[in-house]
């Protein structure tokens, strides 16, 4: 297990191949991080910042460079923060900026999931008007111009869980809030059009994938970890999930139980495998088929850690 720490909080939220994004607060703002790993060990190191707060949510490859996903130019409190524009850049191969874009649409935007096709990306995250909070998905060429961008609904809250696509169709997957938390599915054309929305189910999605042809989503339902698809569920007391990563004969969930960071195999049927506890006081962010990417309290600081589960 490696852990490390860049300022009074280091946070990992997405990996795709060896690119490992995320966020770093140095003590006066927080910036967008750049790791490449070598499995626990970081090789090239870098950070993005500019105007206030820069955070980083999703990396994704494209014809051999890299699309990072995040939030910027906003202020972060408590409550998650006031003034931020959704983000989307274009990377080379040596992290060099290509072109980068900021969108606003209700005044208060994070990007968060990232799917690449032939002509560009699909892209999606959340917006707010400061009271009420909705869903944002569009499709952005490979060039850096955004080809369509659309809104979804008005709810009291919305989290989203990702962009999901199943042979060849577009969903975006989030939780939103009507007096209860209910899963939603909306699937789109490529070229933007609502093709239909549909409830999935009770409950609180902070991830989501395709296994099978399906959707499978994971998060909390009540104070229990909780995964679901069409013909199961599964569920832990006192936990959640916030990883899901497809693998051979089943699947990994990562999260925390009873403040444990731990990783659970599963098999298509949802049947529980295995579980792993790792370390203490923090939670899975991001999983690999050979290791997980974390957080934990440490001395008053919130440090990243990444621990080898491939034994």
């Amino acid at each position: 297990m490696r852990t490390y720490s860049f300022g009074i909080e280091t946070v990992p939220t997405a990996l795709d191949g060896d690119l490992l994004a995320g966020s770093v607060h140095d003590g006066r703002n927080y910036k967008i991080m750049l790791a490449r790993l070598d499995k626990e060990e970081i090789k090239e190191l870098m950070f993005l910042s500019g105007e206030n707060d820069w955070e980083g949510h999703s990396v994704a490859k494209l014809d051999g460079d890299y699309l990072i996903g995040g939030a910027v130019e906003g202020v972060a409190t408590p409550n998650g923060g006031n003034g931020w524009k959704a983000y989307v850049a274009r990377l080379d191969k040596s992290l060099n900026v290509i072109w980068e874009r900021k969108l606003e649409i209700l005044g208060n935007e994070a990007l968060y999931s990232i799917l690449p096709d032939r002509e560009g990306a699909f892209i999606a995250g959340e917006t707010s008007n400061g009271r009420e909070r909705s869903f944002f998905v569009g499709k952005i060429s490979g060039d850096g111009e955004v080809l369509w961008l659309r809104k979804l609904g008005l709810w009291s809250d919305a989290v989203i869980s990702g962009l999901v696509e199943l042979d060849g169709r577009i969903f975006l997957v989030g939780s939103v809030k009507e007096g209860k938390w209910e899963v939603k599915a909306f699937e789109f054309t490529g070229n933007g059009e609502l093709v239909a929305e549909r409830e999935l189910a009770d409950g609180t999605a902070l991830t989501a994938a395709e296994i099978g042809g399906k959707i499978v989503v994971g998060g909390y339902k009540g104070s229990d970890l909780w995964v679901w698809s069409e013909s199961w569920e599964a569920t832990l007391p006192n936990g959640a999930v916030t990883s899901i990563l497809p693998v051979e004969n089943g699947l990994l969930v990562g999260g925390e139980v009873e403040g444990k960071a731990v990783v659970i195999k599963l098999n298509p049927k949802g049947e529980i495998l295995w579980g792993r506890e790792l370390w203490k006081h923090g939670w899975v962010e991001v999983l690999s088929k050979s290791f997980a990417l974390g957080v934990r309290e440490e001395e008053g600081k919130t440090v990243m850690v990444v621990e080898d589960t491939s034994q």
